[in-house]
């Protein structure tokens, strides 16, 4: 094969508008051989019918279709491109990234939306009555004597426990206290989503349904003293759930964050 009626690197460069240590990348990968190489000089030459390749290639890099998996649609020694199978599966590729940014941006509407009640807690000094949405949590035993270590020990069992369930992390934790009779329980608990598909849930899963909630922020975690704080919900007679946790506003001081205690209001009294 002359050379005269070749491309050089540069000039196919210039002609497809990628760059020089990209074709070269892709000659190293097997996916785009020069089609004559100088023996004396190492220079690579490329032949017109290449230029098409070379722009499939860059399809495939703008679907973020992976490059090792090109000979999938570029048959016969690059001869024939299959753009319906290129196509087909960007499509596939581009409604994923779609429904990944519609997840997150559902996850930052969340995340507004509790900066919003938690600046609304932050500045006033009374209860503040909110609605909460249904949580998905996974509970543990709160450990007596607890410290620091203990205390990240059990939150990384959840975590261990959240993924080998197919469930993901949501953004809170904190501590529960569940109320029924005479009976109390205190659990330290993380938040989890339930993604479409699991069949399974682990048995320390709990579904705590939507509702109205009692809320008041507080200097230091204060659960143990939740009956003082809430004396009225807790003289009445029914199951009740008490959430810590610490507060989110949009400027978050991590040396000293705050806290705020909810406790559920009975069905009757909710709107």
């Amino acid at each position: 094969m002359k050379k005269e009626n070749l491309l050089s690197i540069g000039a196919l460069s210039k002609q497809t508008g990628v760059h020089i240590k990209s074709l070269r990348y892709y000659d190293s990968l097997g996916i785009l051989r020069p089609a004559y190489v100088d023996p004396s000089s190492g220079y690579r030459y490329y032949s017109l019918q290449q230029i098409p390749v070379v722009d499939a290639i860059q399809l495939c890099v703008d679907l973020d279709i992976p490059l090792k998996q090109f000979t999938d649609y570029c048959m016969d020694g690059g001869s024939r491109i299959h753009y319906g199978k290129l196509i087909e599966r960007g499509t596939i590729l581009a409604k994923e990234k779609i429904q990944a940014i519609q997840e997150r941006l559902v996850k930052l509407d969340k995340m507004r939306s509790e900066i919003q009640r938690s600046e609304l807690i932050q500045r006033s000094d009374a209860m503040v009555r909110c609605s909460f949405p249904t949580m998905n949590l996974l509970l543990a035993p709160y450990p007596e004597n607890d410290t620091e270590t203990k205390v990240l020990a059990l939150f990384h069992r959840l975590v261990r426990t959240a993924e080998s369930s197919g469930l993901t992390i949501d953004h809170f934790s904190g501590r529960l206290l569940h109320c029924q009779g005479s009976q109390r329980e205190l659990l330290f608990y993380i938040g989890v989503d339930v993604p479409e598909g699991v069949q399974e849930l682990p048995k320390n899963f709990l579904r705590l349904p939507a509702g109205e909630y009692l809320c008041c922020k507080q200097e230091a975690p204060a659960i143990e003293h939740t009956a003082d704080i809430f004396p009225e919900q807790f003289a009445l007679d029914y199951e009740k759930y008490v959430i810590e946790s610490e507060l989110s506003p949009g400027d978050y001081d991590c040396t000293a964050p705050l806290f705020e205690l909810c406790c559920s209001l009975p069905n009757d009294l909710a709107p």
